[in-house]
Protein backbone atom coordinates (compact mmCIF):
# COMPACT_ATOMS: atom_id res chain seq x y z
CA UNK A 1 0.00 0.00 0.00
CA UNK A 2 2.63 2.31 0.94
CA UNK A 3 4.71 2.17 -2.05
CA UNK A 4 1.78 2.84 -4.53
CA UNK A 5 1.75 6.86 -2.64
CA UNK A 6 5.54 7.99 -3.76
CA UNK A 7 7.65 6.86 -5.80
CA UNK A 8 9.34 8.40 -8.46
CA UNK A 9 7.75 12.63 -10.44
CA UNK A 10 -0.69 27.62 -15.52
CA UNK A 11 -1.86 30.59 -17.81
CA UNK A 12 -5.28 30.55 -19.64
CA UNK A 13 -3.72 30.17 -22.55
CA UNK A 14 -1.89 27.17 -21.14
CA UNK A 15 -4.74 25.26 -20.42
CA UNK A 16 -6.35 26.10 -23.72
CA UNK A 17 -3.46 24.96 -26.14
CA UNK A 18 -4.03 21.66 -27.40
CA UNK A 19 -1.53 19.12 -28.83
CA UNK A 20 -1.74 20.23 -32.68
CA UNK A 21 -0.57 24.23 -31.24
CA UNK A 22 2.70 22.85 -30.31
CA UNK A 23 3.48 20.43 -32.80
CA UNK A 24 2.60 22.04 -35.99
CA UNK A 25 5.21 25.18 -35.58
CA UNK A 26 6.62 25.48 -38.84
CA UNK A 27 9.49 26.97 -37.38
CA UNK A 28 10.42 24.60 -34.92
CA UNK A 29 11.83 25.49 -31.90
CA UNK A 30 14.06 27.84 -30.29
CA UNK A 31 16.15 27.10 -27.00
CA UNK A 32 18.20 30.34 -25.66
CA UNK A 33 19.69 29.22 -22.19
CA UNK A 34 21.96 30.93 -19.95
CA UNK A 35 24.09 28.91 -17.30
CA UNK A 36 25.47 31.22 -14.60
CA UNK A 37 28.97 30.37 -13.95
CA UNK A 38 30.12 29.06 -17.16
CA UNK A 39 32.29 30.46 -19.63
CA UNK A 40 33.04 28.05 -22.31
CA UNK A 41 32.04 24.39 -22.39
CA UNK A 42 29.55 22.43 -24.64
CA UNK A 43 25.73 21.56 -23.94
CA UNK A 44 23.86 18.63 -25.14
CA UNK A 45 19.82 17.79 -26.07
CA UNK A 46 19.24 14.77 -25.02
CA UNK A 47 16.65 12.69 -25.80
CA UNK A 48 15.38 8.96 -25.35
CA UNK A 49 14.53 7.23 -28.63
CA UNK A 50 11.49 4.63 -27.89
CA UNK A 51 13.48 1.95 -27.18
CA UNK A 52 14.46 3.99 -24.52
CA UNK A 53 17.71 4.52 -25.73
CA UNK A 54 19.35 7.76 -24.92
CA UNK A 55 20.77 9.60 -27.75
CA UNK A 56 21.90 13.13 -28.62
CA UNK A 57 19.71 15.32 -30.48
CA UNK A 58 21.80 18.62 -30.86
CA UNK A 59 24.76 20.52 -28.94
CA UNK A 60 25.98 24.13 -29.16
CA UNK A 61 28.48 25.63 -27.81
CA UNK A 62 28.88 28.03 -24.22
CA UNK A 63 29.44 31.30 -24.97
CA UNK A 64 31.90 33.79 -22.52
CA UNK A 65 28.56 35.06 -21.29
CA UNK A 66 27.35 31.56 -20.25
CA UNK A 67 24.85 31.83 -23.24
CA UNK A 68 23.93 28.99 -25.76
CA UNK A 69 21.26 28.61 -28.20
CA UNK A 70 19.74 25.36 -29.88
CA UNK A 71 17.46 24.97 -32.92
CA UNK A 72 15.62 22.51 -34.24
CA UNK A 73 12.21 21.00 -34.55
CA UNK A 74 10.47 18.05 -33.46
CA UNK A 75 7.08 16.20 -34.89
CA UNK A 76 5.29 16.33 -31.58
CA UNK A 77 6.21 17.33 -27.73
CA UNK A 78 8.98 15.29 -26.66
CA UNK A 79 10.90 14.35 -23.61
CA UNK A 80 14.53 16.04 -23.58
CA UNK A 81 17.03 16.73 -21.56
CA UNK A 82 19.81 19.78 -21.04
CA UNK A 83 23.33 18.80 -20.16
CA UNK A 84 27.03 19.21 -20.06
CA UNK A 85 29.70 16.56 -21.25
CA UNK A 86 30.29 14.17 -18.16
CA UNK A 87 27.10 15.05 -16.14
CA UNK A 88 24.61 12.30 -15.94
CA UNK A 89 21.75 14.70 -15.06
CA UNK A 90 20.40 17.73 -16.56
CA UNK A 91 17.44 19.95 -17.43
CA UNK A 92 14.56 17.46 -17.76
CA UNK A 93 11.35 19.11 -19.81
CA UNK A 94 8.62 18.16 -22.41
CA UNK A 95 10.06 20.12 -25.76
CA UNK A 96 7.94 21.51 -28.24
CA UNK A 97 8.43 23.91 -31.26
CA UNK A 98 8.36 26.98 -29.53
CA UNK A 99 10.50 29.93 -28.25
CA UNK A 100 11.75 28.34 -25.19
CA UNK A 101 14.14 30.14 -22.32
CA UNK A 102 16.45 27.75 -20.06
CA UNK A 103 18.08 29.57 -17.13
CA UNK A 104 20.70 27.54 -14.80
CA UNK A 105 23.81 27.54 -12.31
CA UNK A 106 26.35 25.27 -13.59
CA UNK A 107 26.42 23.58 -10.38
CA UNK A 108 22.89 22.63 -10.66
CA UNK A 109 21.36 22.35 -14.15
CA UNK A 110 18.64 19.85 -13.40
CA UNK A 111 16.87 22.56 -11.17
CA UNK A 112 17.00 24.94 -14.39
CA UNK A 113 14.08 27.17 -15.18
CA UNK A 114 12.75 26.31 -18.23
CA UNK A 115 9.86 28.84 -19.63
CA UNK A 116 8.10 29.09 -22.56
CA UNK A 117 7.27 25.30 -23.26
CA UNK A 118 3.42 25.39 -23.13
CA UNK A 119 3.44 21.59 -22.80
CA UNK A 120 5.84 21.41 -20.25
CA UNK A 121 4.17 23.96 -18.08
CA UNK A 122 0.90 21.39 -18.34
CA UNK A 123 3.13 18.56 -17.33
CA UNK A 124 5.15 20.45 -14.92
CA UNK A 125 2.09 21.65 -13.07
CA UNK A 126 0.81 18.00 -11.89
CA UNK A 127 4.48 18.03 -10.11
CA UNK A 128 4.60 21.89 -8.58
CA UNK A 129 0.35 21.31 -7.11
CA UNK A 130 -1.23 18.07 -6.96
CA UNK A 131 1.78 15.70 -6.55
CA UNK A 132 3.18 18.42 -3.83
CA UNK A 133 -0.03 18.09 -2.34
CA UNK A 134 -0.01 14.11 -1.85
CA UNK A 135 3.54 14.46 -0.54
CA UNK A 136 2.77 17.25 2.20
CA UNK A 137 0.04 14.46 3.36
CA UNK A 138 2.32 11.44 3.34
CA UNK A 139 5.31 12.75 4.87
CA UNK A 140 3.60 12.64 8.17
CA UNK A 141 2.11 9.93 7.70
CA UNK A 142 5.54 7.81 6.72
CA UNK A 143 6.92 9.26 9.87
CA UNK A 144 4.26 8.09 11.86
CA UNK A 145 4.89 4.63 10.84
CA UNK A 146 8.50 4.85 11.12
CA UNK A 147 7.90 6.18 14.52
CA UNK A 148 5.51 3.43 15.65
CA UNK A 149 7.50 0.64 14.22
CA UNK A 150 10.80 2.10 15.17
CA UNK A 151 11.77 1.90 11.90
CA UNK A 152 10.27 -1.62 11.50
CA UNK A 153 11.74 -3.04 14.04
CA UNK A 154 8.32 -3.24 16.71
CA UNK A 155 5.35 -4.55 14.98
CA UNK A 156 2.34 -2.83 15.36
CA UNK A 157 -0.60 -3.60 17.59
CA UNK A 158 -3.71 -4.60 15.98
CA UNK A 159 -5.39 -1.13 16.86
CA UNK A 160 -2.14 0.46 15.83
CA UNK A 161 -2.32 -1.65 12.71
CA UNK A 162 -5.94 -0.77 11.80
CA UNK A 163 -5.56 2.86 12.27
CA UNK A 164 -2.65 3.04 9.99
CA UNK A 165 -4.16 0.97 7.95
CA UNK A 166 -6.98 3.83 7.58
CA UNK A 167 -4.44 6.28 7.18
CA UNK A 168 -2.73 4.83 3.85
CA UNK A 169 -6.30 3.70 2.91
CA UNK A 170 -7.46 7.47 3.09
CA UNK A 171 -4.35 8.92 1.58
CA UNK A 172 -4.12 6.35 -1.25
CA UNK A 173 -8.19 7.64 -2.05
CA UNK A 174 -7.12 11.46 -1.99
CA UNK A 175 -3.92 10.78 -4.06
CA UNK A 176 -5.61 8.56 -6.95
CA UNK A 177 -8.77 11.36 -6.64
CA UNK A 178 -6.35 14.22 -7.32
CA UNK A 179 -4.36 12.19 -10.03
CA UNK A 180 -7.72 11.13 -11.78
CA UNK A 181 -8.87 15.12 -12.07
CA UNK A 182 -5.78 15.81 -13.72
CA UNK A 183 -5.72 13.15 -16.10
CA UNK A 184 -9.38 14.00 -16.81
CA UNK A 185 -8.62 17.63 -17.77
CA UNK A 186 -5.88 16.92 -19.58
CA UNK A 187 -7.18 14.11 -21.72
CA UNK A 188 -6.20 16.44 -25.24
CA UNK A 189 -2.47 17.50 -23.37
CA UNK A 190 0.74 14.80 -23.57
CA UNK A 191 0.92 15.91 -20.26
CA UNK A 192 -2.15 13.53 -19.83
CA UNK A 193 -0.65 10.32 -21.26
CA UNK A 194 2.82 11.28 -19.41
CA UNK A 195 1.12 11.43 -16.01
CA UNK A 196 -0.74 7.80 -16.61
CA UNK A 197 3.17 6.66 -17.71
CA UNK A 198 4.23 8.06 -14.71
CA UNK A 199 1.78 7.26 -12.08
CA UNK A 200 -1.02 4.83 -13.28
CA UNK A 201 1.18 2.28 -15.14
CA UNK A 202 4.18 1.87 -12.29
CA UNK A 203 1.99 2.11 -8.63
CA UNK A 204 -1.63 1.15 -10.23
CA UNK A 205 -3.37 -1.21 -11.60
CA UNK A 206 -3.56 -2.45 -15.08
CA UNK A 207 -7.07 -2.07 -15.22
CA UNK A 208 -6.58 1.62 -14.00
CA UNK A 209 -3.62 2.14 -17.07
CA UNK A 210 -7.07 0.82 -19.44
CA UNK A 211 -9.20 3.19 -18.30
CA UNK A 212 -6.96 6.00 -18.80
CA UNK A 213 -5.58 5.18 -21.81
CA UNK A 214 -9.14 4.83 -23.12
CA UNK A 215 -10.03 8.39 -21.54
CA UNK A 216 -7.36 10.20 -23.48
CA UNK A 217 -8.16 11.35 -27.19
CA UNK A 218 -7.08 9.44 -30.23
CA UNK A 219 -4.43 12.22 -31.41
CA UNK A 220 -2.78 11.80 -27.71
CA UNK A 221 -3.52 8.07 -28.16
CA UNK A 222 -1.19 8.23 -31.56
CA UNK A 223 1.81 10.18 -29.92
CA UNK A 224 4.82 8.74 -28.88
CA UNK A 225 3.56 8.18 -25.20
CA UNK A 226 -0.01 6.96 -26.41
CA UNK A 227 2.00 4.34 -27.91
CA UNK A 228 4.15 3.55 -25.02
CA UNK A 229 0.76 3.18 -23.41
CA UNK A 230 -0.71 1.28 -25.51
CA UNK A 231 2.77 -1.45 -25.33
CA UNK A 232 2.33 -1.39 -21.55
CA UNK A 233 -1.50 -2.49 -21.59
CA UNK A 234 -0.62 -5.57 -24.10
CA UNK A 235 2.84 -6.31 -22.04
CA UNK A 236 -0.25 -6.48 -19.22
CA UNK A 237 -2.18 -9.24 -20.84
CA UNK A 238 0.73 -11.15 -21.27
CA UNK A 239 1.43 -11.21 -18.02
CA UNK A 240 -1.84 -10.93 -16.17
CA UNK A 241 -3.15 -13.31 -14.03
CA UNK A 242 -4.41 -16.63 -15.52
CA UNK A 243 -1.97 -16.47 -18.55
CA UNK A 244 0.58 -18.83 -19.22
CA UNK A 245 4.00 -17.04 -17.66
CA UNK A 246 6.46 -16.07 -20.19
CA UNK A 247 9.35 -18.69 -20.47
CA UNK A 248 13.00 -17.08 -19.52
CA UNK A 249 16.81 -18.28 -18.77
CA UNK A 250 19.39 -16.59 -17.36
CA UNK A 251 22.54 -17.74 -15.67
CA UNK A 252 23.01 -18.02 -11.77
CA UNK A 253 25.78 -16.80 -9.82
CA UNK A 254 27.92 -19.61 -10.78
CA UNK A 255 27.65 -19.47 -14.68
CA UNK A 256 24.90 -22.53 -15.12
CA UNK A 257 22.05 -21.48 -17.27
CA UNK A 258 18.53 -21.41 -15.46
CA UNK A 259 15.31 -21.58 -17.31
CA UNK A 260 11.84 -20.98 -15.59
CA UNK A 261 10.58 -24.21 -16.65
CA UNK A 262 12.64 -26.05 -14.92
CA UNK A 263 10.14 -25.25 -11.91
CA UNK A 264 6.99 -26.69 -13.96
CA UNK A 265 5.25 -29.31 -10.74
CA UNK A 266 5.47 -26.31 -8.16
CA UNK A 267 5.02 -22.86 -6.61
CA UNK A 268 7.37 -20.83 -7.49
CA UNK A 269 7.75 -16.78 -6.83
CA UNK A 270 9.76 -15.04 -9.27
CA UNK A 271 11.21 -12.07 -7.48
CA UNK A 272 12.52 -9.34 -9.53
CA UNK A 273 14.87 -7.46 -7.22
CA UNK A 274 18.18 -5.39 -6.74
CA UNK A 275 20.90 -5.10 -4.16
CA UNK A 276 20.62 -1.14 -4.38
CA UNK A 277 16.75 -1.59 -3.51
CA UNK A 278 15.92 -0.47 -0.27
CA UNK A 279 11.98 -1.73 -0.57
CA UNK A 280 13.49 -4.92 -1.88
CA UNK A 281 15.89 -5.42 0.87
CA UNK A 282 13.14 -4.87 3.45
CA UNK A 283 10.84 -7.25 1.81
CA UNK A 284 13.26 -9.77 1.67
CA UNK A 285 12.92 -11.54 5.44
CA UNK A 286 9.81 -11.67 4.69
CA UNK A 287 10.06 -13.54 1.22
CA UNK A 288 12.56 -15.84 3.49
CA UNK A 289 10.02 -16.44 6.26
CA UNK A 290 8.08 -17.96 3.30
CA UNK A 291 10.77 -19.90 1.72
CA UNK A 292 11.62 -21.76 4.72
CA UNK A 293 7.82 -21.91 5.97
CA UNK A 294 6.23 -23.72 2.79
CA UNK A 295 9.73 -24.64 0.94
CA UNK A 296 9.03 -28.32 1.75
CA UNK A 297 5.40 -28.37 0.60
CA UNK A 298 6.38 -27.87 -2.78
CA UNK A 299 6.86 -23.66 -3.37
CA UNK A 300 10.55 -22.11 -4.34
CA UNK A 301 11.87 -19.05 -5.27
CA UNK A 302 13.55 -17.83 -8.15
CA UNK A 303 15.29 -14.91 -7.67
CA UNK A 304 15.95 -12.14 -11.01
CA UNK A 305 18.29 -9.05 -10.29
CA UNK A 306 18.42 -6.06 -11.85
CA UNK A 307 21.85 -5.54 -10.28
CA UNK A 308 25.00 -4.60 -12.81
CA UNK A 309 27.79 -5.37 -10.50
CA UNK A 310 27.81 -8.82 -9.59
CA UNK A 311 29.97 -8.56 -6.13
CA UNK A 312 27.14 -6.03 -4.89
CA UNK A 313 24.73 -8.87 -5.95
CA UNK A 314 26.31 -11.50 -4.35
CA UNK A 315 27.28 -9.66 -1.26
CA UNK A 316 23.11 -9.02 -0.57
CA UNK A 317 22.64 -12.05 -1.53
CA UNK A 318 24.30 -13.47 1.32
CA UNK A 319 23.26 -11.15 3.73
CA UNK A 320 19.78 -11.14 3.58
CA UNK A 321 20.17 -15.29 3.86
CA UNK A 322 18.67 -15.30 0.64
CA UNK A 323 19.25 -19.13 0.05
CA UNK A 324 17.02 -20.45 -2.66
CA UNK A 325 18.21 -19.74 -6.53
CA UNK A 326 19.38 -16.56 -8.34
CA UNK A 327 19.44 -15.44 -11.67
CA UNK A 328 20.52 -11.94 -13.47
CA UNK A 329 21.97 -11.09 -16.89
CA UNK A 330 23.99 -7.88 -14.73
CA UNK A 331 22.40 -5.35 -17.62
CA UNK A 332 20.52 -3.47 -14.53
CA UNK A 333 17.44 -2.20 -16.03
CA UNK A 334 17.79 -3.61 -18.96
CA UNK A 335 17.34 -6.93 -17.83
CA UNK A 336 16.05 -9.22 -20.25
CA UNK A 337 13.34 -11.27 -18.47
CA UNK A 338 12.51 -7.79 -16.43
CA UNK A 339 12.21 -6.16 -19.93
CA UNK A 340 9.75 -9.11 -21.07
CA UNK A 341 7.55 -9.03 -17.58
CA UNK A 342 7.17 -4.45 -18.16
CA UNK A 343 8.90 -4.74 -14.62
CA UNK A 344 8.99 -1.04 -14.05
CA UNK A 345 9.86 -0.57 -10.39
CA UNK A 346 11.37 -3.15 -7.74
CA UNK A 347 10.47 -5.16 -5.67
CA UNK A 348 8.13 -6.63 -8.37
CA UNK A 349 6.70 -10.38 -8.46
CA UNK A 350 4.95 -13.20 -9.62
CA UNK A 351 3.64 -16.20 -7.90
CA UNK A 352 3.53 -19.17 -11.23
CA UNK A 353 1.62 -22.07 -10.25
CA UNK A 354 2.42 -26.06 -10.76
CA UNK A 355 1.25 -25.40 -14.35
CA UNK A 356 3.18 -22.74 -15.69
CA UNK A 357 0.42 -20.05 -15.27
CA UNK A 358 0.46 -17.01 -13.37
CA UNK A 359 -1.41 -17.20 -9.58
CA UNK A 360 -1.01 -13.98 -8.32
CA UNK A 361 1.17 -10.25 -8.91
CA UNK A 362 3.33 -8.13 -6.28
CA UNK A 363 1.94 -10.23 -3.12
CA UNK A 364 4.01 -8.66 -0.51
CA UNK A 365 4.03 -8.31 3.55
CA UNK A 366 1.02 -10.57 4.70
CA UNK A 367 -0.84 -11.23 1.61
CA UNK A 368 2.37 -13.54 0.75
CA UNK A 369 2.17 -15.31 3.81
CA UNK A 370 -1.84 -14.87 3.52
CA UNK A 371 -1.54 -16.38 -0.32
CA UNK A 372 0.70 -19.30 0.66
CA UNK A 373 -1.48 -20.63 3.37
CA UNK A 374 -4.49 -20.50 1.42
CA UNK A 375 -2.75 -22.68 -1.58
CA UNK A 376 -0.95 -24.95 0.92
CA UNK A 377 -3.90 -25.82 3.66
CA UNK A 378 -5.46 -27.46 0.71
CA UNK A 379 -2.59 -29.08 -0.49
Amino acid sequence: MKSTILKSGLSALALLTVLNSCSKKEEGFTINGTIAGLDKGTVYLENTDEKGNKKIADSAQIQKDGTFTLTGKVSEPLLHTIKLKGEEYGAYFLLSNEDIKVEAKKDSIYKAKVSGATQNDIYRSYYDNEFKKIQNIAGPVYKLSDSLTQNGKVKLTAEQQTAMDKKWKDLQTFADDLTDKFIRKNKDKIAGALVISDRIVSYGTPEQVKMYYGILTPEVQKSVYGKQLKEAIDLNDKTAVGVAAPEFSQTDVNGKLVKLSDYKGKYVLVDFWASWCGPCRKENPNVVLAYKTYHDKGFDVLGVSLDDKKNLWEKAIEKDGLTWTHVSDLKGWQNEAAILYGVKMVPTNYLIGPDGKIVAKNLREAELQSKLKEIFSKS
